[in-house]
């Protein structure tokens, strides 16, 4: 029976959302409270909280989720029921007898318009169910007897017919019919127990046929099929048995011409099916064997130009192949093995295979042997050959041949189980050698030569026949020589097992521009650089370092001021130890007088340093490094031999007493510095040996009492500074002692009256700064 009852029970419970019923019922009940029993099929409401069952009129509400009336005798729906949305829209309403709806039920939407009208005789569907659209019209009925659908009618939003469909005991039956909205039927078809049977039946809007067959009792299809364009014109026909096409099948375009004719047995294609184009050429032209193509094949252009020719065996290309250019001239060959499948299930390639241009002149040839490239190969271009390759068992064995455009060989490669192994050449288009020699697995062995387009050698190098097991390359062994493209030198030496070995020179414009001497592949030994022939650099290497004494010179043969350089003239020698300087080094002049020496501990500048003038070689300056910073006392001289200054220095600053001296060797300055900075009494003569100055520093700041003089020796300006700043009174005087201004500095600024005089003393005048 039908379980209609649970249906809006559910509904009731799960579909509707309030927080307070505004309704008349004798009591509210949470849906949480509530427990449904199921006896015979029929629905038991339950107070949880008083195990009693319900009776009268009840509110049945689920927080959030709305509320449901109904009307209950001990516990059974029995009389008036409906389901209310959140917003108290109506959305369910019906009647219960004994748990069973009866009469009429009607759905809402939420804007309160019926969705669907339903009949129940005691909870079995009965007579005219109906449902609307939105817009509230009729869109579908639904008979029942005694709850079995017996009709079912479909409408459009117009109200006319959409389709009818017929039932028996609730299974399809009888004739179905769907119409177009104009009135003209689309679709008609039978149904007997559920199964297609008897005519089937399309039409367009205006009343022509496009489908028509017959199905049998089992809704398989059977007979003629044949199926029309919109003009009544055929489009294709068919023939069926127990629902597979058997037979010959026909297509057809609109104009009426052929489109294809295959012939069919069970379901399968069998013989020859064929397609035409609207012209009525002939386009394709296959034969079948149980559904798989077997045999020859044949395929057309538009022009019913044979395209190619192709030969099948169950589905897989098997024996000859062709291809055609559109002009029917030959376009490939190929040749495929017909009793011999290989592992991936198809027929290799087998035989002799060609592929010729348009113009029937020969691209390529070929033969192989179950899939495997094996006898000549070559390749054509314009009629000419352009590579010919002897292949085995899909690897390149033998010559493999490569040629210019002009017909001239351009390489020569010898190939042993694919690997390039034994002579190989290779030219430029006017037939002279660019490189040849001799390759094991693709690497060079023994002797190699390359060669310049002008015919001049390039490089000659040599190659060992053994290398170790973990190296691809075999290594250089022997002579090794390059060259310019004009045949000048450009380097050469000697390899030992990979490492350079002895000499080596390289050259620029014919002359030496390196000589190096290695052992083992490492530099050492003798060491030289050369610029047109005149020295640059000479020293020597150990094991890639540079040793000992390394002198550089002056590789220039003009000076703009000096005039000619001798070749050999030097401009400096160092000292070094393990790539690092270590010693003296020293630096010399045109006449090669030395002007500088520096002192190296590994890289670091410590130890003496000295400066000499280049003239005559006269001490100039004269100190001590210690990690590149200058330290302890340090001196300096004039040309003449008579001091300049003496400066005492700690980790690169000025610390301690400091001197300096005019040329005559009278004192200029006294001073004392702390890490960089004056600090202490600072005094300065004129060069007749009168004072100068006399300042107080602190940390590099002048501070406290402050003296200046003239030239002879009387006072020139005298105050006090504060942190660098004039602070306090200052004086200024004439050369004749005479006083000239007065005045007090604030922060460094002219502050008060300040007071001027002539140099008689008398008071000229006074000016007030704010």
């Amino acid at each position: 029976m039908f379980n209609t009852p649970f249906r809006f029970i559910s509904l009731a419970i799960a579909g509707a959302s309030l927080t307070s019923v505004h309704v008349q019922a004798a009591q509210n009940l949470s849906s949480m409270m509530v427990e449904i029993r199921q006896q015979d099929g029929i629905p038991s409401y339950y107070n949880l909280a008083t195990g009693m069952p319900l009776n009268g009129d009840i509110a049945i509400v689920r927080d959030n989720q709305g509320y449901t009336l109904g009307q209950f005798s001990e516990g059974i729906p029995n009389g008036k029921w409906q389901v209310f949305h959140t917003n108290n829209s109506k959305l369910v309403e019906g009647n219960y007898q004994q748990g069973y709806q009866d009469g009429t039920w009607h759905m809402f939407d939420l804007s309160g318009a019926v969705t669907e009208e339903q009949q129940f005789a005691k909870g079995v569907p009965t007579g005219e169910w109906k449902e609307y659209n939105s817009s509230g019209h009729l869109s579908q009925t639904t008979r029942y007897q005694d709850g079995k659908k017996e009709q079912v009618k479909r409408f459009y939003a117009s109200g006319k017919l959409q389709a009818q469909e017929s039932y028996l005991d609730n299974l399809r039956y009888g004739k179905w019919e769907s119409f177009y909205e104009n009135g003209t039927l689309s679709q008609s078809q039978s149904y007997a127990n559920n199964q297609l049977s008897g005519s089937y039946l399309e039409q367009n809007p205006n009343g022509q046929a496009t489908v028509t067959g017959r199905f049998d009792a089992e809704g398989r299809r059977q007979g003629a099929w044949e199926t029309f364009f919109d003009d009544g014109t055929k489009s294709s026909s068919s023939q069926f048995n127990l629902n597979l096409l058997e037979g010959e099948e026909r297509t057809f375009y609109p104009n009426g011409e052929l489109a294809s004719r295959c012939q069919y047995s069970a379901g399968q294609r069998q013989g020859k099916c064929q397609q035409y184009n609207d012209a009525g050429k002939l386009q394709v032209e296959e034969q079948y064997v149980n559904g798989a193509l077997d045999g020859p094949q044949q395929y057309f252009n538009a022009e019913g130009i044979l395209t190619s020719a192709l030969n099948y065996k169950q589905d897989l290309l098997a024996g000859t192949q062709k291809y055609f250019h559109n002009n029917g001239q030959l376009k490939e060959l190929r040749n495929y093995q017909d009793s011999k499948l290989t592992d991936n299930g198809q027929y290799p390639l087998h035989g002799p295979s060609e592929r010729y241009d348009t113009e029937g002149n020969l691209l390529e040839k070929s033969h192989y042997d179950m899939g495997f490239k094996d006898g000549l190969f070559e390749r054509y271009h314009a009629g000419k050959l352009q590579s010919s390759e002897q292949w085995r068992q899909g690897q390149r064995h033998g010559e493999s041949r490569r040629y210019h455009n002009n017909g001239k060989l351009r390489t020569l490669d010898q190939y042993v189980e694919g690997k390039p192994t034994g002579k190989s050449e290779t030219y430029f288009d006017d037939g002279t050698v660019s490189e040849r020699g001799e390759r094991i697995d693709g690497q060079w062995v023994g002797k190699y030569e390359s060669f310049y387009d002008n015919g001049k050698p390039r490089e000659v190098s040599h190659y060992a026949r053994d290398k170790k097991d973990n190296t691809s390359r075999y290594p250089l062994d022997g002579h090794f020589a390059r060259w310019y493209a004009n045949g000048d030198p450009n380097e050469e030496g000697t390899y030992q097992n990979g490492n350079k070995e002895g000499l080596w020179i390289q050259y620029s414009e014919s002359l030496k521009q390196r000589e190096q001497t290695f052992a083992n592949g490492k530099l050492n030994g003798n060491y030289a650089e050369y610029y047109h022939g005149r020295r640059r650099v000479t020293g020597e290497y150990l094991d890639d370092q540079k040793t000992g004494l390394w002198t550089d010179y002056r590789y220039e043969e003009k000076d703009p001021t000096y005039g000619t350089i001798p070749e050999g003239n030097v401009q400096q020698k160092s000292h070094w130890q393990e790539n690092k300087r270590h010693g003296i080094r020293e630096f010399y002049s045109f006449k090669q007088v030395v002007y500088r020496s520096e002192t190296y501990d590994k890289n670091d500048k410590t130890g003496p340093y000295a400066e000499y003038y280049p003239n005559n070689g006269q001490l100039k300056l004269s100190g001590a490094m210690d990690k590149g910073n200058q330290t302890g006392l340090w001196e300096s001289w004039f040309e003449d031999g008579m001091q300049a200054a003496s400066t005492e220095f700690l980790d690169g600053q000025s610390h301690g007493q400091t001197k300096e001296y005019y040329s005559n060797g009278q004192l200029k300055l006294e001073a004392i510095y702390a890490k960089g900075s004056l600090d202490g009494q600072v005094k300065q003569y004129h060069q007749n040996g009168k004072p100068e100055l006399v300042e107080t520093w602190v940390k590099g700041q002048k501070e406290g009492d402050a003296s200046y003089y003239h030239n002879n020796g009387k006072l020139a300006e005298q105050g006090t500074y504060l942190r660098d700043r004039r602070e306090g009174l200052w004086q200024s005087f004439w050369p004749n002692g005479e006083k000239r201004t007065e005045g007090s500095y604030l922060s460094d600024r002219e502050s008060g009256d300040w007071n001027h005089y002539d140099q008689l003393g008398k008071l000229i005048k006074t000016e007030h700064h704010g």
